[in-house]
């Protein structure tokens, strides 16, 4: 029976219960749910190709005998399998394969295999997104039929372009743009021609990329309230929104103030996805008049987690993956010595307020075990007393610090960088980079850098970045959508005094790491470089 039928059949309660129930559960209740799923997915597990290449001649019995014996993994330990599509090796058939970036841009994208069970799993959850993005209490919400939703996010083969597939078979919604309508055009054409006809016809729903909606927020700013735009054009504008739109700027007008989104929406139900919607959520709801509910996923994971009513907190689905948890000290421990292992802990083990690095076991014929996302969450609370729940909430804090995460479209590492380097032929020696800031919370990489030749302090910052530019361009085909979707510049080049960083080794007897230096250590650099522009740095680092 679809969601839609549901609907009319069934009470409010009995969906809640249905979609939602998980969220009344005891941490017990929850780490039982979680125990049952992996033994049955080490059994589906231990009898493939893949099992027999992770587990050996001893497929676990346990969950401590499993977690105690199976070696943490990375996509190198499926990549030969993987890449290569090689279905008998696999634990289940599977029905769809979905792709993301794998860092450092010259390496082919990593793609995962979906099996029926997976995928069921997915839209059972995407179905629970909806529901909890009208809620304002426990089983209170409202999901109204053809209500028109406006959709930004990554297309297929990416995991976002599975939601309107699925979605789409369980209840009627108007897609903004139609979905027959989508299939030649680019991500940005279909978010410009998606919002064009929301601002005609009307916005019910937003489905999308935090930075995107962002971006819309500012373009409708500056179309509405600058003018010129063809957005402000009342041919095909219905008349309920043209109504709106008068009215909006009559208010507005008199009251001395922009126009806003939320003077002309009333968004029923608004969901936000990506890697930075923290930063973003404040201003969104600022803009348009609701609360983002906030949900998290990924390729490899599929759909993971979602907030409740208070939208204060994500809640991991139970029956997605098993999860295992890396604190932050230990993680930092592993990447400063390789051959150390580093402990993890459960669902019911946690500390509240602590950074851990995810560790996944994917449930329903899933292709990962023990598989190391490199995504940092830290745990806001283990108990959410306002909303009467029993288990921990979690926020996205960034990628493992080795990576840095450009507004979830491309993800640089130190590889990926030496690679620019070198292709650019600049005379570039010492260099260290980070992930920083804008005044619109936009991130952006920034590369502080000296010249290999001690009079080399002339080298201009902007003729350096322009040129790096064009390589990052070249090498990473991520990169470039930056620029091309998001029109923000991706790249920041700062120009150190020769020798700064040699005096920084001298003192510390260390050199400052090349990846995301700590914002003490930035600081510090910046004072050797004897510009201790401190207020600067804190500002655009700490967010």
């Amino acid at each position: 029976m679809k969601f839609e039928e549901k609907l009319k059949k069934y009470t409010s309660e009995e969906i809640w219960q249905e979609y939602c129930g998980f969220l009344d559960l005891s941490v017990d209740e929850y780490m039982h749910i979680q125990n049952r799923l992996l033994l049955e997915q080490i059994e589906i597990f231990g009898k493939s190709g893949l099992g027999k290449q992770i587990f050996g001649d001893d497929i676990p019995t346990s969950v401590e005998e499993f977690r105690k014996n199976v070696p943490f993994t990375t996509y190198e330990d499926y990549a030969d399998t993987l890449l290569m599509k090689r279905i008998s090796m696999l634990p289940a058939e599977p029905v769809v394969w979905l792709q993301t970036t794998w860092e450092g841009g010259g390496f082919p994208a990593k793609i995962a295999p979906y099996s029926a069970g997976m995928l069921e799993t997915c839209r059972k959850n995407a179905i629970t997104a909806i529901i909890m993005s009208s809620s304002t209490g426990r089983a209170r919400f409202r999901v109204k039929q053809n209500g028109r939703l406006l959709y930004s996010l990554a297309p297929m083969p990416y995991i976002t372009g599975l939601f309107p597939e699925i979605i789409d078979s369980e209840f009627t919604f108007k897609w903004l743009p139609a979905l027959k309508d989508t299939k030649k055009m680019s991500f940005a054409q279909k978010s410009k021609k998606g919002f064009e006809l929301g601002i005609k016809g009307g916005i019910d729903y937003m489905f999308g990329m935090s930075s995107i909606l962002h971006g819309m927020s500012l373009i409708f700013d500056s179309s509405l309230n600058k003018g010129g735009s063809k957005l402000t054009s009342i041919w095909g504008t219905s008349p309920r929104q043209l109504i709106r739109l008068l009215i909006a700027k009559y208010r507005c007008k008199r009251d001395n103030r922009p126009i806003m989104p939320k003077d002309i929406f009333s968004i029923s139900g608004f969901v936000c996805a990506g890697t930075d919607s923290t930063l973003y959520k404040d201003e969104l709801e600022h803009a348009w008049g609701v609360r983002p509910l906030e949900i998290f996923g990924g390729t490899e994971p599929s759909l993971m987690g979602v907030e409740t009513w208070s939208r204060n907190g994500l809640v991991f689905f139970p029956d997605v993956c098993f999860y295992e948890f890396i604190p932050e000290n230990e993680m930092r421990r592993a990447m400063q010595h390789p051959g150390y292992v580093p402990h993890s802990y459960l669902m019911n083990e946690l500390v509240a307020n602590q950074c851990y690095e995810l560790v996944i076991t994917v449930f329903k014929g899933g292709s990962l075990v023990r598989y190391r996302v490199g995504d940092v969450y830290r745990c806001l609370r283990l108990k959410n007393r306002q909303d009467n729940l029993d288990l921990p909430q979690f926020e996205y804090i960034d990628r493992v610090p080795n990576i840095i995460d450009i507004a979830g479209f491309t993800r640089i590492t130190k590889k990926e960088i030496e690679t620019v380097i070198k292709l650019s032929c600049l005379p570039i020696g010492s260099w260290f980079a980070l992930k920083e800031y804008d005044a619109d919370n936009r991130s952006y990489l920034h590369i502080y850098l000296e010249s290999t030749a001690k009079d080399g302090n002339h080298m201009i910052p902007h003729i350096i970045k322009e040129h790096m530019n064009v390589y990052f361009r070249y090498y990473d085909g991520d990169y470039k959508d930056l620029k091309k979707i998001l029109s923000v510049d991706p790249l920041k080049v700062t120009v150190l005094k020769y020798g700064t960083m040699k005096r920084y080794k001298t003192k510390y007897g260390v050199d400052i790491p090349q990846i995301n230096p700590s914002l003490e250590e930035v600081i510090e650099i910046m004072r050797l470089n004897y510009k201790p522009d401190v207020k600067a740095v804190k500002k655009n680092v700490n967010k």
